[in-house]
């Protein structure tokens, strides 16, 4: 009865120290999720909590039960960056397994097999729908989200020869005097447009668009971005990525690089004023 009583007591003190450590705290948490190769970035504040894009597989689920108190089943928001497998797919099972407040998605269709099961899974939980472009904001307490690109409205279902990364969105985020930018698939093209509109600050860390592609990350954006840290959502692939042309370009801009197929999850802690790498 006693070794019952003490085996009780352990789990219960177990259960405490579990739920100490996951108890919201008042610093933001950016995760970039290692989901292989896509994007999955998961953003925390206390109870807010922010997904963008879900990678190519359902690994997401494990970073969000990696970091995601045990008994929190809510994201306040979920945002699909552009609707490609790589960054949709995981979104599948989030939806089926969380209570989400608000989805945010480009209207961009693409006629898949993963797009049509986001949509049945999207309506099947009568999740809410809708599109931001260039200009609009979000407010999760004092975690700001600004759209940069695309710049309007999309226009449904796209030609086969049409490139969804020209529509994927770009957001520059802001925690007090913290900011990062989240790239998904843009190209140089729109990172000049970026450029030339005035609209793009330096920024702290910055989400390497197009897990690294030597067709992005320009000389001239990373100028003027300047980031501290560059983080490549990457995983194994026949694509080459993250090229070498990528990395040199980085590399003269100084900013310390960080991938998810080297790292794992890159997890960065932030007061607003002063930030850290896990």
């Amino acid at each position: 009865m006693a070794k019952k009583l003490n085996l009780l007591l352990l789990t219960l003190i177990g259960l405490v120290l579990l739920a100490w450590q996951q108890w919201p705290k008042s610093q933001l948490k950016l995760v970039f999720c290692s989901v292989g190769q896509g994007d999955a970035t998961l953003i925390i504040w206390k109870d807010q909590q922010i997904l963008v894009d879900g990678g190519p597989n359902n690994r997401v689920l494990d970073c969000l039960g990696r970091h995601l108190p045990f008994w929190d089943r809510e994201l306040e928001l979920v945002i699909a960056s552009h609707a490609e497998a790589d960054h949709i797919t995981g979104l599948i099972e989030v939806v089926r397994r969380y209570e989400i407040d608000q989805f945010l998605a480009v209207n961009e269709a693409n006629d898949t097999a993963e797009y049509r099961a986001l949509l049945e899974a999207i309506n099947q939980r009568g999740v809410k729908v809708k599109e931001l472009v260039q200009g609009d904001a979000v407010l999760a307490g004092p975690v700001k989200l600004t759209w940069l690109w695309p710049e309007k409205p999309g226009r449904g279902v796209l030609g086969a020869k049409t490139s969804l990364n020209r529509f994927s969105q770009v957001i520059l985020a802001s925690f007090n005097n913290f900011d990062w930018l989240l790239t998904g698939d843009i190209d140089t093209k729109i990172e000049w447009q970026l450029v030339t509109s005035g609209t793009l600050p330096e920024v702290e860390v910055l989400k390497v668009a197009h897990h690294g592609s030597k067709y992005s990350s320009s000389q001239e954006f990373l100028d003027t971005v300047s980031p501290e840290l560059a983080v490549i959502e990457v995983g194994k692939n026949s694509f080459g990525h993250p090229t070498e042309e990528t990395l040199g370009r980085l590399e003269q801009v100084k900013a310390q690089i960080k991938r998810t197929d080297e790292a794992g999850d890159v997890v960065i802690i932030s007061d607003g004023d002063h930030w850290r790498v896990e």
